[in-house]
C-alpha cells in the first residue's frame, strides 16, 4: 500500500508561510503607506539606486547569519524580540518575552514555528534539544503577538535569493525615502514591493529597506497587521560562533545539499530494505500532529510477519496500535507500557480496504506503515538507485550517517530534496525514518535486535492479516 498521499512534501509547507504572508500584509501595509507614514521626500529611485536594491537578496544569501533585533507592535505596546537569521536556511532562532512575563525560545522556518521553554543555550547560541513543540505559521486564532511574530518571520525570509531582482522592475516601483545612521553606518531608506517574485508584475505589498552603502540591509519595516510598522535591526557588527544554529530535529534538522549518490552508496541503498527482511528492530517514534501538539511511540516493527506494535501516547491519552498489510487495530491503554502478550479483547480493527479507514489513518499510522514498508526480499536494483536516489547530507563524524531519498513502490515523483520521506542510513543499516507533516517533521528512530515474534490473536489477525 502506498501511504505518501497522505504527507505532503517539504516544498508545499515551506512555501505556505511565504504565500500567506504576503497575503496578510498587503491590506495593512497600504493603510500605512498611504496615509500619514509616507515621507514628503519621497522620490523615484535613480538607475544605481534600483541596481542596489537588486542585488541585495543574493548578497543575503551569501551572508554569514546575522544577529537581530525585531520590534512589534502588539496591541498598542512595543515588544522586543532578540535572534539570529541564518539567511541560506533560512532559519530564525529567538527569545521571546511571553505574557507571564517569562521567556521563550523559537524556531522558525518558512511555514513552521517551533517553541521551546528558555534555555541558557540561547546565550552561547546554541539550540538546546528535545521538547520542542512545532505549530504552523499564521495558524487561525493565534494570539496577537503570535501572529505578528509569524508575519514578520515571513516577510524575513523574502530577504534572500539566488538570484539578482529585476532593476527594471525596481526602477519602476521603488521609491527613494530618506538617509541616516544606523549603528554608526550611513544609510539610506527605500520603500519596496516586498520581492518574492519582482518580475511577475502582480500587486505586492510594500516594505521599508535600509542599506547601507555597500548594499547591505540594515533594517528592515512592515506591517504586520496594525497601524504601526515592526522593525528588524541587523547588528551586523555583532559577531558569534554561528556554528550551533541548526533546526529541531521537528523542523527537518540540519540544512540539505542534494546531490547525485555515487556507486557505493546506491549499492548500499540496494541493500537497504533486504537487509531488514527477516529481521526486527524496536521503535521510538515522534510525530507533530497539531499546532504545539506532538505524539510520541514506543515499540516494535518485526519484518519477519510484517508486524507493527506499539504504544502511542497523545492529546487523548494512551493508545496500543497494531498494524499490519491487511489494516490496523487500536485499543485504549491507561500507561504507557506494552503490554506482552497482546490483549486478547478490546480491540477496534479497521481493513484498509473499509470505507472510513481514512478516518483513523493519519500521520502516525502513515510513517508506521512506511516503517512496515521498509522490508524488501530481493535487492533493489544499484544503477536504477543511482539514478533515483539523492544524497541529501552527511551527519555524524567517524561513523557518518547518510540522509537521503529514494522513492518505495508506489511513492509519488519528487524533485530531489522534496519527497515525502527521508531515511537515514549507517553502516549500510536503516536507522530513521523521516516524513514531511502540516506540522513538522515525523521520525521513527530503529535500534536493530532480535526478540520472539510478536503473538496475535487470531480473530485480530484473520481481520488485518
Amino acid at each position: 500500500m502506498s501511504t505518501t498521499n497522505t504527507a505532503t512534501t517539504w516544498k508545499s509547507v515551506l512555501m505556505w508561510g511565504l504565500v500567506i504572508a504576503v497575503l496578510v500584509g498587503t491590506a495593512g501595509w497600504m493603510a500605512v503607506s498611504c496615509g500619514a507614514d509616507r515621507s514628503d521626500a519621497e522620490r523615484p529611485v535613480t538607475e544605481d539606486e534600483a541596481q542596489l536594491l537588486a542585488g541585495m537578496r543574493s548578497r543575503n544569501l551569501d551572508s554569514e547569519p546575522v544577529a537581530v533585533r525585531m520590534t512589534l507592535p502588539v496591541e498598542g505596546e512595543q515588544l522586543t524580540v532578540d535572534g539570529y537569521l541564518v539567511w541560506d536556511g533560512p532559519l530564525l532562532y529567538a527569545r521571546v518575552p511571553t505574557d507571564d512575563g517569562s521567556q521563550q525560545l523559537l524556531q522558525a522556518v518558512p511555514g513552521l514555528v517551533a517553541s521551546h521553554e528558555d534555555d541558557p543555550a540561547f546565550d552561547e547560541v546554541a539550540v538546546p534539544e528535545g521538547d520542542w513543540s512545532p505549530r504552523r505559521m499564521l495558524a487561525g486564532g493565534a494570539a496577537p503577538a503570535q501572529s505578528a511574530f509569524d508575519v514578520l518571520a515571513s516577510s524575513m525570509f523574502t530577504l534572500a535569493a539566488g538570484r539578482d531582482d529585476d532593476p527594471g522592475y525596481l526602477a519602476e516601483h521603488a521609491t527613494w525615502r530618506d538617509e541616516g545612521l544606523v549603528d554608526g553606518a550611513q544609510v539610506e531608506t527605500f520603500r519596496a514591493p516586498i520581492m518574492v517574485d519582482s518580475g511577475t508584475g502582480a500587486a505586492s505589498p510594500e516594505a521599508l529597506y535600509t542599506l547601507d552603502e555597500s548594499g547591505d540591509i540594515r533594517r528592515f519595516q512592515v506591517n504586520t497587521g496594525g497601524g504601526e510598522l515592526a522593525s528588524v535591526d541587523f547588528l551586523r557588527e555583532i559577531e558569534f560562533d554561528p556554528s550551533g544554529l541548526e533546526r529541531a530535529d521537528l523542523l527537518g534538522g540540519p540544512p540539505i545539499e542534494p546531490s547525485e549518490v555515487d556507486r557505493d552508496l546506491s549499492e548500499t541503498l540496494a541493500e537497504v530494505r533486504t537487509a531488514n527482511w527477516e529481521r526486527s528492530a524496536t521503535v521510538e517514534l515522534e510525530v507533530p500532529i497539531g499546532n504545539d501538539q506532538v505524539a510520541t511511540g514506543h515499540g516494535l516493527v518485526d519484518w519477519r510477519t510484517m508486524t507493527a506494535y506499539l504504544n502511542i501516547a497523545d492529546t487523548d491519552g494512551y493508545r496500543l496500535l497494531l498494524a499490519r498489510p491487511g489494516g490496523l487495530a487500536t485499543q485504549a491503554t491507561d500507561s504507557d507500557e506494552l503490554p506482552q502478550p497482546l490483549p486478547e479483547e478490546g480491540w477496534e480493527t479497521h481493513a484498509l480496504d473499509d470505507e472510513d479507514v481514512t478516518e483513523n489513518f493519519g500521520s502516525i499510522e502513515t510513517i508506521v506503515y512506511r516503517m512496515l514498508e521498509m522490508a524488501a526480499r530481493e535487492a533493489e536494483d544499484p544503477d536504477k538507485l543511482a539514478e533515483q536516489a539523492s544524497l541529501l547530507r552527511v551527519d555524524g563524524g567517524d561513523e557518518p550517517v547518510y540522509v537521503v531519498e529514494f522513492p518505495v513502490a508506489g511513492d509519488a515523483e519528487a524533485a530531489a530534496g522534496q519527497s515525502a520521506f527521508r531515511y537515514h542510513v549507517a553502516e549500510g543499516r536503516l536507522v530513521k525514518v523521516e516524513m514531511m507533516t502540516l506540522y513538522g517533521v515525523a521520525s521513527g528512530r530503529l535500534e536493530h535486535e532480535e526478540y520472539p515474534m510478536v503473538a496475535i490473536p487470531w480473530s485480530i489477525n484473520e481481520k488485518i492479516g
